[in-house]
This record gives structure tokens, C-alpha cells and sequence, in this order.
């Protein structure tokens, strides 16, 4: 690079005046860097989307186990600026479907304020289908239903998990094809009619052991009777495991 009057590159980038506006552009630069990193942090420790995202998806959860949420898109008023307010409560109005509203409350400019806040999720769930007819008050097995993945819209009944339904007996008729909900189910049958038991009898300290012939069925808790098969006497006894009662 030519220069006149004999300067050199050294001699432009050394002098007092080109020095002092590298070092005022440097600050500058800096100052930027700082500001912008400084409003990331505070965003990151005030993401209320986040934290509603957070809270609907684990609302949702509890309530069924066995979903997948893939998304979740929130939709405010657009004066409503949720990176500007502090979050003070949260609440779900229903979580039957994929739409829904979260009422919160919240601070801004030292006003104690509340919203309806919509949102709309995107997920699937894991359900189970009856594959046969299954009369009221039989127990379950893995060959009385299969399970589906299917998307989550709007859903009648919250649906029982595989865990649920291995530990359920039905406690009404459930048609074949049907979804197996929560609300079909029943504590599971320890007990079935005229099935053979094991009787327990404890009385001040001593224990003595028979067996019996159910009248009825008994779930976990049940007073049932049963009829000791030596003595031909019916007697009652409580439920205490599969196959299993005690008498007091």
C-alpha cells in the first residue's frame, strides 16, 4: 500500500488519534456485548413461556400417563407481553382435550392482575381396546385387550393405563372394539364364587388354618361369606389376599 509523504501503516494505526477511535469503537462494542448478553439472562431466569409450557405438560401427565406431547403453542392478547410480568399462580380449566385456557395471575407495574391465556397441544396417546366382549366383574388379562396410538383430541373418558388395567376387574359390560377407561374399572377380584379358599382364623394370639367355598365374589378389604367345607357352617371373613380370608 502506497502512502504520500512518506506514511507508513505502523504510522496511521500508532497514532494518538487513530488509537483513541479503536479503543471508543472497542468500548462500544462491548458495552453492546454486555447489554445483550445481560437481557439474555434475564429472559432465561424469567421464560414464563417456558414455565406455562412446563406446567401444562405436566398437568397433563398426571392426568394421562401415557401421553406424548409433542407441542405446545400459547396465544395471548397482544398487548400482553409474558416476558414483562411475574408470574404469581396458574391454573388449567380442563385438560379433556387438546385446547384449552390457563388462568393466571400476575404482576405488572405493581398491579395484581389475571388472564386467560389459550393454548393448544400437540401430542398422542397410548390407549387400549377391548378385543372381545368382557362381562362386568371378570378380571383382566393381557388377552382381553390391545393397545393403539392414536392422536389426542377430545377424549369422553380418561383412559386406563396397561398397569391400571392388569390391576382391574370390570366393573361394567365393555364391548369389544371399545376404549377400556378408568371409569370400566374396578378393584380386581381376589375372590371369585365358589372358588376354594384359604381360611385364617386369629384369636387372642393363636392362629388356626382350613379351608372354605366362597358364596360370593370379594375384592382387597371385602367382608364376604364363605362356607367352611368341615363344618358345612357359613361364616365371614375379610379379604386379605388372592384366594385368602381371615377371621377374627
Amino acid at each position: 500500500m502506497l502512502l504520500k509523504n512518506n506514511t507508513t501503516q505502523k504510522d496511521i494505526f500508532c497514532s494518538p488519534i487513530s488509537l483513541k477511535k479503536f479503543t471508543h469503537k472497542y468500548k462500544k462494542i462491548l458495552l453492546l456485548l454486555f447489554i445483550g448478553f445481560t437481557q439474555i439472562i434475564c429472559l432465561a431466569n424469567n421464560d414464563n413461556v417456558v414455565i406455562l409450557k412446563n406446567y401444562i405438560k405436566n398437568e397433563y401427565s398426571k392426568t394421562y400417563p401415557e401421553i406424548h406431547i409433542e407441542s405446545i403453542s400459547l396465544i395471548t392478547r397482544n398487548t400482553l407481553n409474558l416476558y414483562n410480568i411475574e408470574l404469581l399462580s396458574k391454573n388449567l380449566n380442563s385438560i379433556r382435550n387438546s385446547n384449552g385456557y390457563v388462568t393466571v395471575s400476575y404482576k405488572y407495574n405493581n398491579k395484581i392482575l389475571q388472564e386467560n391465556i389459550k393454548y393448544t397441544i400437540q401430542a398422542n396417546i397410548r390407549i387400549y381396546i377391548a378385543s372381545d366382549n368382557i362381562p362386568a366383574k371378570s378380571n383382566f388379562n393381557t388377552a382381553k385387550f390391545t393397545e393403539r396410538l392414536q392422536d389426542f383430541s377430545i377424549l369422553a373418558s380418561i383412559p386406563a393405563t396397561k398397569a391400571e388395567i392388569l390391576q382391574s376387574s370390570a366393573k361394567v359390560y365393555i364391548p369389544a372394539n371399545s376404549i377400556i377407561s378408568r371409569n370400566k374399572l374396578s378393584k380386581r377380584i381376589l375372590i371369585a364364587k365358589d372358588s376354594q379358599v384359604k381360611i385364617i382364623l386369629r384369636t387372642d394370639g393363636i392362629e388356626a388354618i382350613t379351608t372354605g367355598k366362597s358364596v360370593e365374589n370379594g375384592v382387597m378389604g371385602d367382608i364376604i361369606k364363605i362356607e367352611n367345607l368341615e363344618s358345612k357352617r357359613t361364616i365371614s371373613g375379610e379379604v386379605i389376599g388372592e384366594n385368602i380370608v381371615l377371621i377374627r
